[in-house]
């Protein structure tokens, strides 16, 4: 088999300077022993050095996993990420000023990977508009030593669009199961198929050269077509893995598991039920916005709890979905996120976007972790904290529905729901409501715009975006208004006329009986 090499031999192809694309979700389809070698080989050798980087989602286990493995001041000079999955070297390189970096839109960086592959300079879209990957706010930089534009504003028939800069890619790094003796890349134990056919393609479209990990070697008088996910014509180069519970992981969590590779479903999972508390009260009151038969995102946190409620409310026909490809099922959170079991189908990263992005999703229910006045949002980046934006744009400024779902405060909140009636123990230390925030992630201006549906459901009162700032329309019985909302909050949002006292039965130990409202 020529193209199966050592991974040293194929370390030695990624020259100094090279612009890298690396497949991978967590370390979904993260070719990790590849990551490894490239940091021991730096660390060793001092090459390859300068390197630019460029990844949809986050890779790596949120530790010390992944891309974390080789983020070397001098190895990278410019890394280009949706996410940060936790990176701490990466993070403090970027706080020192010491590597370029953009965050930009998970779904807008697997675009750029479909437009290479297409012959394609750039990818046209109104994703990111007004937020912080906006030119005209920092246009995805995320340091003073990050100054090329690599987006532009521009205008087509009187509608405004972003023009992201797609990259040339010298090496593509991707990972799938199995490889046959001409390349032939199949993923049958992979949670999702994530991006690396796009990556790989990109990198073939721009003369460069793609390494694929693999688990194992066969013949392709053995490999069922169906089963091809990376054709070998794009592949150079094949390495198969020393140790694959250890490098080669399905997800952080699971080594490898047929339910998550979905050749089979099981009816043991199930939606875990939940104490009344604080999370409880959000998610009944977001499913209060659920109909039958819809497709739905649910963030992580709160959000999850949507799921929970449904299912136990017997609303029926909730297809949820990931960004990561997988459509239905259950999806699975903590050391397994990104993958689901019982899925309908998988999709590639890129397709799952293509689907976001047209206004496929029927509502989106995610987390807030700043607003400010008029309701903007920031999830991504809190002073030397950096998480990023993931898909949290893509979907945001896609989807018609949207409904944020958090605790007013932070920090050692407690509550106690009684009777029919919500009563704050402890109020929680860290305001959430604030004058500024750091980042724009969501721009409640471009939803307005856009005639966007927008609710922010938090435990004690409800908020609703409107031209002149955030509108407080519910509060839920046994708050008051002034102690408990105004004063917790660093601005005074506008009052409505006619504020509603949210629905009892949210804050009572029985059914609520949803199902037949709907």
């Amino acid at each position: 088999m020529k193209k199966l090499i050592t991974f040293e031999e194929a370390v030695g192809l990624i020259k100094d300077g090279d612009t890298i694309a690396a497949s991978g979700f967590m370390l979904a389809t993260v070719a990790r022993e590849m990551m490894v070698n490239i940091g021991e080989s730096f660390q060793e050798t001092g090459h390859p050095k300068d390197l630019t980087v460029y990844q949809g989602a986050g890779i790596g286990n949120n530790k010390d996993q992944g891309t974390y493995e080789y983020s070397f001041k001098g190895a990278i000079k410019r890394y280009v990420t949706g996410h940060y999955a936790n990176n701490q070297r990466m993070i403090e390189m970027v706080n020192n000023n010491e590597v370029e970096s953009y965050n930009f839109p998970q779904g807008v960086i697997s675009h750029l990977y479909r437009q290479r592959a297409g012959g394609k300079d750039f990818e046209i879209t109104q994703i990111g508009l007004k937020t912080y990957c906006d030119p005209r706010l920092s246009g995805g930089k995320m340091n003073e030593k990050t100054t090329e534009d690599l987006v532009e504003l521009i205008e087509i028939d009187g509608k405004e669009y972003l023009k992201y800069k797609a990259p040339m890619i010298d090496v593509g790094i991707i990972r799938g199961t199995t490889s046959d003796e001409f390349g032939n890349i199949t993923m049958e134990e992979e949670s999702a198929y994530i991006d690396a056919l796009d990556i790989a393609m990109a990198a073939k479209a721009s003369g460069g050269k793609v390494i694929a990990q693999v688990k194992n070697i066969v013949s392709s008088s053995s490999i069922d077509r169906q089963q091809v996910v990376v054709p070998g014509v794009f592949v150079d180069a094949v390495v198969q893995t020393t140790n694959p519970e250890e490098y080669h992981r399905q997800t952080p969590g699971s080594f490898y598991d047929p339910l998550i590779a979905g050749h089979y479903k099981s009816d043991l999972f199930s939606f875990k039920d939940m104490n009344l508390d604080a999370r409880k009260v959000i998610a009944r009151r977001a499913a209060m916005e659920c109909k039958e038969d819809i497709v739905v995102n649910l963030g992580i946190g709160i959000p999850e709890g949507v799921a929970s409620v449904a299912n136990e409310e017997g609303l029926s026909g909730m297809v949820l979905t990931i960004e990561s490809g997988l459509i239905g099922g259950f999806p699975l959170g903590g050391f397994d996120f990104g993958s689901a079991v019982n899925s309908w189908a998988g999709l590639p990263m890129t397709s799952q976007f293509d689907y976001y992005n047209h206004g496929g999703l029927d509502i989106t229910f995610l987390g807030f972790a700043e607003v400010n006045p008029m309701g903007d949002i920031n999830v991504s980046r809190f002073g030397s904290r950096i998480a990023g934006c993931g898909g949290f744009i893509d979907i945001t400024q896609s989807t018609k529905n949207i409904v944020f779902c958090g605790t007013l405060t932070a920090g050692g909140l407690e509550v106690a729901v009684e009777d029919g009636k919500l009563k704050i123990i402890q109020e929680g230390r860290r305001k959430k409501f604030l004058p500024t925030i750091e980042q724009v992630t969501y721009s409640a201006e471009f939803g307005l715009e856009n005639g966007q549906n927008v609710l922010f459901i938090t435990e004690r009162c409800v908020f609703k975006p409107s031209e002149k700032g955030l509108v407080l329309v519910e509060v839920a019985p046994g708050i008051d208004i002034q102690k408990d909302i105004i004063d917790q909050m660093d601005f005074k949002p506008i009052i409505a006329d006619n504020v509603e006292t949210m629905d009892e039965r949210l804050f009572k130990n029985a059914l609520m009986g949803l199902a037949n409202n709907k």
